[in-house]
Parts: structure tokens; C-alpha cells; sequence
């Protein structure tokens, strides 16, 4: 997870670590300019809490913390967006101009998240999802367009993906659920409460589930075994489409799918190919 998600979440933080997070946040433009001595004196914290915060936070020290927030702000900056993900394009422009700004926001998109992906977390979750017996995804409306992308992928190398909220069986779905199977919410806002009483559900029987979202602080992230976090570029009743989320959730969708492929590379590579060439053999 990404430092400045981390310092707004302050999950699990001591109310010094609190304090020292509020002031980062809020002074940005000059915090790199600061050392370990004057950030401790404009928090009223010290040294130890400092470090203890970076600690906390999956990092060495403060040299590292440094560093590695400067990278962040770089990639922010780059990834200044020039089109609006609302609404990307205008009443007057012409057809090739619509085509331009469409590309536009699809590579700055993906760009953005890039910036939000972490190898930890990108391992984790391929790990867990080809050790799953089964795989059950829950995505509604245009989200499910993509989770069925994700399905008929996995299909090629042998996984057992299920919609569960195909057809509105999601209830029958959630409860024949094992802690050998594991569950994906695709979700971009993640307020559904249908959604949080599964995760509640699956948090009770010791069942891990994965949350992509855009919003990693909502009760479904915080819940989660595992979260990944998607840009938060739309707003949910004033847009043309759903250009943005989609572009990202199909983006991290294919990583995923990418990263399990790799785990075993050569045999799903060879796999693949023989299936094909068993099946159609006879013609």
C-alpha cells in the first residue's frame, strides 16, 4: 500500500503517530525539505515516535521514508490528469477529438494505477488466488462485464470462477463458501450492503476475500484479507459512463491474472496449448 494511503487511513496508529501523519498531510509542499529533528519539533513528538511511524509504515527509517515519499509525489505529479473522467469530452468537438480525449483517459488511468500498485500486495493476492480451490467474484452492473473477462481468463489455465451475484444466487453462493475458496469484491465505491454482510460473513468462518475499490477506507476494505485500491476519479451520479473505474478495474483484473499465469509459467503455457489441440484434434 501506497505511504500517503497508509498516513490517511492511520490504522493502527498511536495517537503521536496520528499527529505526526495530520502534519505530513497537510504540508506536502514542503515536508521533504524538513529532517527528523524539525519534524519532531513542529509534531511535539520525538525521534522514536518518528521511526517507530516509518516502521509502521513497511520502511527502514526516516532516510527511507523520505525517499520513497518523494517518489510518490513525482508519480502524482506525472500523473496530472488532463481529461476530465466525468466528463472527458464536450458538446462540440469533433469525432476524432472525442477518439483523442478517449485514449487520453485510458493511458492516464492506467498510469494512475500503476502508481497504486504495491509487488507485496500484487503477490499476496495471486498466491492466494491460485491456492483457492474455487473462486467466486461478486460485481454487479458494468463491473460484471469485467469480472467475466477475469473468469474466462482463469478458465484457460484450469481455476473454477464463479459469479456469485450472476443471476442474483449471491446468498446461496456465500454460504457454500470454504477457507480453501476465496471471493473477490469488485466494487468501486464498496458501500453495497449485500457486499458487506457476505465479507462479515466470510470474516467469520475464517474465509479470505479481496476487495478492488476505489475507496480503502469503506467497512468492505477494512475488513478485507487483502485490499487493492483503485483511483477514486468518478463521481457516482454526475458522468457519462463509467469510462474510469472500468478502465482501471480491467487493468488490475489482467495484472492479476498475469501474476497467477507467472507462478507457474511454462505449465499453463503448455496446458493452454494442449488443451486446444486435444479439443479440436479430430477435425
Amino acid at each position: 500500500m501506497k505511504i500517503l494511503t497508509q498516513l490517511s487511513d492511520m490504522h493502527n496508529f498511536t495517537p503521536n503517530e496520528k499527529s505526526i501523519a495530520s502534519y505530513i498531510l497537510t504540508h506536502k509542499e514542503h515536508i521533504l525539505h524538513l529532517n527528523i529533528q524539525e519534524l519532531a519539533k513542529v509534531t511535539y513528538t520525538s525521534h522514536s515516535a518518528i521511526n517507530r511511524l516509518t516502521r509502521k509504515l513497511g520502511l527502514s527509517g526516516f532516510k527511507e521514508f523520505i525517499i520513497s515519499l518523494a517518489r510518490e509525489f513525482q508519480q502524482s505529479t506525472q500523473n496530472i490528469s488532463n481529461v476530465d473522467p466525468n466528463y472527458p469530452f464536450s458538446l462540440n468537438e469533433s469525432s476524432l477529438q472525442v477518439a483523442k480525449e478517449i485514449a487520453e483517459l485510458m493511458k492516464e488511468t492506467i498510469q494512475k494505477n500503476v502508481a497504486f500498485m504495491d509487488d507485496k500486495l500484487l503477490t499476496q493476492t495471486s498466491h492466494l488466488l491460485n491456492q483457492a480451490e474455487r473462486i467466486f467474484i461478486y460485481a454487479q452492473g458494468d463491473s460484471e462485464i469485467r469480472a467475466k473477462s477475469f473468469q474466462n481468463k482463469l478458465f484457460k489455465i484450469n481455476k473454477y470462477v464463479v459469479i456469485a451475484t450472476e443471476l442474483s444466487e449471491w446468498a446461496h453462493h456465500t454460504v457454500n463458501l470454504t477457507p480453501r475458496d476465496c471471493a473477490i469484491f469488485l466494487t468501486y465505491h464498496g458501500k453495497s450492503k449485500d457486499y458487506i454482510r457476505a465479507a462479515q460473513y466470510f470474516k467469520s468462518e475464517n474465509i479470505p476475500f479481496i476487495t478492488i475499490t476505489a475507496t480503502s477506507q469503506s467497512q468492505l476494505a477494512s475488513i478485507s484479507t487483502i485490499c487493492i485500491q483503485v483511483p477514486n476519479d468518478e463521481v457516482k451520479y454526475a458522468k457519462i459512463g463509467t469510462f474510469s473505474s472500468q478502465i482501471a478495474f480491467e487493468y488490475v483484473l489482467n495484472v492479476i491474472y498475469s501474476c497467477i499465469y507467472k507462478i507457474d509459467y511454462l505449465n499453463n503455457k503448455q496446458n493452454t496449448t494442449k488443451s486446444y489441440m486435444k479439443f479440436y484434434d479430430d477435425e
